[in-house]
């Protein structure tokens, strides 16, 4: 065990590993500019994705707000439409800076019985990722709120 088992990075800080209610965080998945996508087991152990986005990552608490809120709107809309990802829970620890929602990966899970391939990474099925792609790109055309 190192001193930094457990902690993530961020883009400019280290941070504790979230602790997301029901859920064991498998391994990252996915970064971009406000968080992480990581693969996750439920207490069913069904495989899912959790985006985990921090405040940090923001210059000040209205985008981080904005996207909070803009979660909270598509929630609902995305077990709706079938072209979506399901957003199946969303939650936030404002004194660990960050908000996450717990998305279905879409297929069932075939592709990642073993969540290590052969480069020791997990990537979400071809399916899912243009579902989140589709929720990404409604989102910022405002046309679900």
């Amino acid at each position: 065990m190192t001193p930094l088992d457990g902690v993530t990075s961020g883009a400019d800080k280290l941070h504790a590993l979230p602790q997301i209610p029901d859920h064991e965080l498998i391994r990252c998945i996915g970064r971009g500019s406000y968080g992480e996508v990581w693969l996750a087991r439920n207490i069913m152990g069904t495989y899912r994705a959790v985006k985990i986005v921090y405040r940090h990552t923001f210059t000040d608490a209205h985008p981080f707000e904005r996207e909070f809120n803009g979660i909270q709107k598509f929630e609902p809309v995305s077990r709706s439409h079938e072209g979506l990802v399901d957003v199946l829970q969303i939650g936030r620890n404002d004194r660990d800076g960050y908000f996450y929602y717990v998305m279905e990966l879409a297929d069932d899970g075939s592709e990642i019985r073993n969540p290590k391939s052969e480069m020791g990474k997990a990537t979400l099925p071809r399916r899912s990722r243009a579902r989140l792609s589709s929720a990404a790109g409604c989102r910022s055309r405002n046309a679900c709120s």
